[in-house]
């Protein structure tokens, strides 16, 4: 092969990969669709058996055999689907039959609405149009019954009706094929069930026995996630029916409990539930001539739905079950399209496993990626590019966010400082210069400026918390006990109580200003006052303005050398000889290398972190330290 032909298909490398993953994407529908009716079979069993494997687990604890087990947690799932079906045909029935009786209620409200619009001018064309669609419909019902009247003429009748097996059979066939189906769906469940350890082993087998904590963990994460919220889901959701069903019977309308029932269906799919207001409310303004019913009825709806949507399902489910969101709508379509509505009420415990997998399989951690709630980028990262972008607004509601949980001092130490190591490579890289360098460093002066109003909260409550702050906070250490103390005046030694007894001077590199000015943050939030300077001010200083000074610190992002470290050691001593020195470097260093610098530099401390140097000031400034619980 040429070398121009290698090229080319290099080239093309990134096309045929798209075009590959269009084809898997295409394929994988086209199964999806063509073998619906029995992957939908499977995926109920599935989900049934994680829903009711809680339920088998208990039973056996107790002291029932496995087959028992199994048994009665189907024969429970057998009586709460046909009881819920039995109450919604008798509702059915009994609204078909009472449909007519409406009509002249629903004219009179009709008609009423009609003269009230036609009174104002802005609805005057819909009152017409309204009136028009009308008398339309009356005339179709006239025509419908002259030409009845028409056809009343002699006939014979043929009878053609079927006798014996054959019409027991048509009799009986609407209700023979939601019967094989259930039959089938509980005879897949049951033997789940009844196999479940040599299911996992098998599948263990197919994913693989090389990692089998990595294996264990996902089959554990989907069990967890799957089957307990899919349990505790119908067990809200029936609740929510029978309170529903219950409080529109009190109200008196018609069917209550089949309005109870579609609410609680909707509420399968996250959002969708409040489309089960629609038949209730129509039927309130359908059978009451007054506006009594529907008014109960929407404030019922008003009281149930952000009650159970704010406090009852973050209480049961957790925060969130894994999904984003805009997954959860967007997911809701594709399985609706797929599966019609079965696909509706299937689409987040599906879409749910699809995360699963991706979390703990590498080859689909894109899965994740893109359906999951989880944060695509690290804290640092986040932190980084909104700098970048020039948005510090969102960084600090970020922030701030996280500030609810964790000290200042962590959040720097672990966030903004880790940003500033990333945007340091890329500096000595060339990456990032000119407008987009001032961008940086005008960004993050713009945060640590508006974070100036953040307290230190040494007793914290757990509060609402966003996706990105939890997925942060998991994977941050904790508060070191230091960072959840403040000292006052009266905590500090005498040659500590000037106003500025702190000196913090900064190297030349574009963020050493923004990284001192954090350090100087942090010791002033926690009592001791700090003055950030850099060192070409600094060498401006009088020795009056040196007096009542008790540490300096001197602090850079990427010092030059080791010789530079020292020359501004030497000079430190010599302008504020009685002055302790402490050098702040802000990169993840070895303790190797550290060592060799207190060696070599001959600081009295020497710090990687804002925690570490707040931990050395206060040994050096506080009288009979506390010793604060971690």
């Amino acid at each position: 092969m040429d070398i121009i032909t290698n090229r080319l298909l290099r080239q093309a490398v990134p096309l045929f990969n798209a075009m590959a993953g269009v084809v898997l994407v295409l394929g994988i529908a086209a199964i999806l669709i063509l073998g619906k009716d029995v992957l939908v079979y499977l995926a109920l069993g599935v989900l049934l058996s994680f829903a009711l494997t809680p339920i088998v687990v208990w039973l056996e604890r107790v002291g029932l055999a496995r087959g028992l087990a199994v048994l009665s947690a189907i024969l429970l799932a057998l009586t709460v689907i046909v009881g819920i079906a039995f109450v919604a045909y008798e509702q059915v029935t009994t609204l078909v039959k009472d449909i007519p009786s409406y009509e002249s209620t629903i004219r009179q409200k009709i008609s009423g609405l009609t003269q009230k619009m036609a009174g104002s001018n802005v609805f005057s064309e819909a009152a017409d149009s309204l009136a028009r669609a009308m008398s339309d419909l009356q005339k179709i019902g006239d025509e419908g019954k002259e030409a009845a009247d028409a056809q009343k003429v002699q006939t014979v009748r043929i009878d053609n009706n079927p006798h014996g097996f054959e019409a027991v059979y048509q009799y009986l066939q609407p209700t023979l094929q939601p019967l094989a189906s259930l039959v089938v769906v509980l005879l897949l469940a049951a033997f789940m069930l009844a196999q479940r350890e040599d299911l996992r082993n098998r599948l263990i087998r197919l994913a693989g026995t090389e990692d089998l904590q990595q294996t264990t963990a996902a089959f554990d994460d989907a069990g967890f996630r799957v089957g307990r919220q899919l349990l505790t889901q119908l067990a809200v959701n029936i609740s929510l029916g029978l309170i529903m069903g219950t409080g529109l019977w009190l109200i008196g309308l018609p069917s209550p409990f089949l309005w109870g029932i579609i609410y609680g269906l909707l509420n399968f799919v996250p959002y969708l539930g409040l489309v089960g207001l629609v038949p209730p409310l129509f039927v309130a303004f359908a059978t009451d001539p007054s506006w009594e019913s529907f008014l109960w009825t929407a404030g019922l709806f008003a009281i149930v739905e952000p009650i159970s949507t704010n406090v009852i399902e973050p209480m049961l489910y957790g925060r969130t079950s894994g999904l984003s969101p805009v997954t959860i709508v967007v997911a809701a379509m594709v399985w609706a399209f797929l599966w019609g509505p079965i696909g509706l009420v299937l689409s987040t415990p599906l879409t749910i496993c699809l995360v699963v997998m991706g979390r703990h399989v590498s080859r689909l951690q894109f899965l994740d990626i893109v359906l999951g709630d989880r944060p695509a980028l690290q804290p640092h990262e986040i932190f980084y590019q909104r700098m970048l972008a020039g948005d510090p607004r969102e960084a600090e509601a970020q922030a701030r966010q996280f500030l609810k949980e964790r000290g200042l001092s962590t959040y720097y130490d672990e966030i903004a400082l880790e940003a500033i190591r990333r945007a340091h490579l890329d500096i000595v890289r060339s990456s990032v210069t000119g407008e987009r360098l001032a961008t940086l460093i005008s960004s993050s002066e713009t945060l640590i400026s508006a974070l100036d109003n953040v307290q230190p909260q040494p007793h914290r409550r757990s509060r609402q918390l966003t996706a990105e702050a939890e997925a942060a906070l998991e994977t941050i250490r904790a508060d070191r006990g230091i960072e959840k103390v403040v000292f006052t005046r009266d905590d500090l030694r005498e040659d500590w109580r000037a106003e500025y007894p702190i000196a913090i001077l900064h190297g030349g590199h574009p963020l050493d200003g923004a990284a001192a000015k954090m350090l100087g943050q942090v010791f002033t939030k926690h009592g001791l006052a700090a003055r950030v300077r850099s060192l070409a001010e600094a060498a401006e200083t009088t020795p009056e303005e040196a007096k009542g000074v008790a540490l300096v610190c001197l602090s850079f992002v990427e010092p030059l050398s080791t010789l530079h470290l020292r020359a501004f050691s030497r000079q430190v001593k010599y302008r504020v000889p009685r002055a302790k020195v402490m050098l702040c470097i802000w990169q993840k260093t070895d303790e190797a290398l550290l060592q060799q610098w207190r060696r070599k530099l001959r600081v009295d401390h020497l710090v990687i972190t804002t925690a570490d140097a707040l931990d050395a000031v206060a040994a050096m400034a506080v009288v009979n330290r506390p010793n604060p619980i971690n």
